[in-house]
């Protein structure tokens, strides 16, 4: 079979038999053969080994399932780190019943238990990069689409073949994917798309009836669209936002909100670290660990010229060797965003219609400089009506997404919505675990085990 004849999805998988881990694997060689470009032979069979791990649970537990499926799997911004990710595929068994699955699954875990949560982020994100192209590939060659009328050159291709020529003189072991990322920022020749701002303003403001704490900020962003949808597509601009509340009140699901009524990718990062920097800069390759800043390989990957990211604790800001402020300020200036630079790739980009979201516990430690340049806005903790909502919801789209007509109990739903010493992180995981327990053990029902309020004591006698 070849590359131009693969699926469109993972029906070739032969689920409920033996030849479901071959399948699976025949699969993997056949798509990420063509975009190994660059990687030692250890991360490429650490990324063939994730494919078909990814593959097999999603085909276990879904319909249909594509490789768009797969790539949101892997940077899913539901899970609460990459390691809860790797987890999943760990311990669900039920994906892994055949004899010889269950076999390699147990070499699997084996093989990836002593990774860090920092290392399967870096690796998560990369194949992300590695199967995206591999899946473009695998697309049947067609005549050159028409740039869309709403679109920005991101990318330059001079830029883009200078760097790809440098890049070609970095050890492999150092390149981590940086000739991949470069082949995705040439695709449409480094055109990227602007969003349709009518179509996301009515989406938002369909968001405000579910998240009543959010309506001051989704407001200030509706303002933004209606310029933005009378202007040309070289004005996009929305004003970077900075949402202050207690831990797990929805901050950071607006801005997911925010992605999913633009229907462009979101990227989070934290301000906090020493290296907070080199996360959007990214690093020079001469440096230990060195790779890819986020903004470029969220412009890379994407198809979009604004993508949503969220800059987490910007309260907690380090003023350190390579500190987070000084790029914050030019990514917010939009005359030095338009030539912005990524240390890695050694390349100029321009990063000037990018959406940002700032989070903070508190105005104390948030740089007055950085301040002058924000919309800042007090997110007041959810009700437990809303709370009981984004319960429901995040079941409605469990159902969806895995295809099982699993029921939450609705009284232990109501006890939940009302834990208002719970953030909605912890309350949505515990909606993902007791789903993710039915669906292990073949229940229909999902169980809500809720903890105890922190410093409840048993009475003894």
């Amino acid at each position: 079979m070849s590359i131009n004849q693969l699926p469109k999805n993972l029906a070739s998988i032969r689920i409920g038999t033996n030849h479901d881990l071959a399948d699976a694997s025949a699969l993997a060689t056949q798509l990420l053969n063509k975009s190994k470009r660059g990687m030692d032979s250890v991360t490429f069979e650490l990324s063939k080994d994730m494919f078909v791990a990814v593959a097999l649970h999603l085909s276990y537990n879904q319909k249909n399932v594509s490789f768009e499926d797969m790539l949101e799997y892997l940077t899913d911004p539901r899970w609460d780190s990459a390691k809860q990710m790797l987890s999943c595929l760990c311990n669900c068994s039920k994906s892994f019943l055949q004899q010889d699955a269950a076999l390699w699954h147990k070499g699997f875990n084996v093989k990836t238990e002593h990774l860090s949560n920092d290392r399967i982020s870096g690796l998560a994100k990369y194949f992300h990069v590695q199967w995206q192209k591999a899946f473009e590939l695998a697309k049947p060659v067609s005549k050159k689409k028409a740039r869309p009328r709403s679109s920005i050159q991101v990318f330059k291709q001079g830029d883009v073949a200078k760097a790809l020529n440098l890049m070609s003189e970095v050890k492999a072991e150092i390149r981590i994917g940086g000739d991949v990322l470069l082949e995705n920022a040439k695709l449409n020749d480094g055109y990227r798309s602007i969003p349709d701002a009518k179509k996301a303003w009515q989406k938002l403001e369909a968001a405000k009836s579910n998240f009543e704490n959010l309506i001051d900020p989704i407001s200030r962003l509706q303002m933004d669209l209606v310029l933005a949808s009378a202007m040309k597509a070289e004005n996009f601009h929305i004003t970077p936002i900075l949402l202050l509340g207690d831990p797990g009140i929805g901050k950071t699901h607006l801005a997911t909100q925010l992605g999913k009524a633009l229907g462009v990718s979101m990227e989070k990062i934290s301000a906090g670290g020493a290296q907070g920097g080199f996360q959007l800069t990214g690093s020079h390759t001469s440096w230990t660990g060195a790779r890819p800043g986020s903004l470029v390989s969220v412009l890379a990957k994407g198809a979009s010229a604004a993508p949503v990211v969220v800059i987490d604790e910007i309260d907690k800001i380090v003023d350190g060797r390579y500190p987070v402020l000084p790029v914050l300020l030019d990514l917010f200036e939009p005359d030095t965003a338009k030539d912005f630079k990524d240390e890695f790739l050694e390349m100029r980009f321009d990063a000037s219609r990018v959406i940002f979201v700032l989070t903070a516990n508190s105005l104390e430690g948030v740089p007055t400089s950085l301040l002058s340049r924000l919309e800042v806005f007090d997110v007041p903790r959810p009700e437990p009506e809303q709370r009981l909502r984004i319960i429901q919801g995040e079941a409605a789209k469990l159902r969806l997404d895995t295809k099982r007509d699993i029921e939450l109990d609705r009284d232990a739903s109501e006890s939940l919505a009302h834990r208002k010493d719970l953030d909605l992180r912890k309350t949505t995981r515990l909606v993902r675990e007791a789903f993710s327990k039915a669906i292990d053990a073949g229940d229909k029902f999902a169980k809500l085990i809720i903890p105890k309020v922190e410093g409840q004591r048993r009475m003894g006698f």
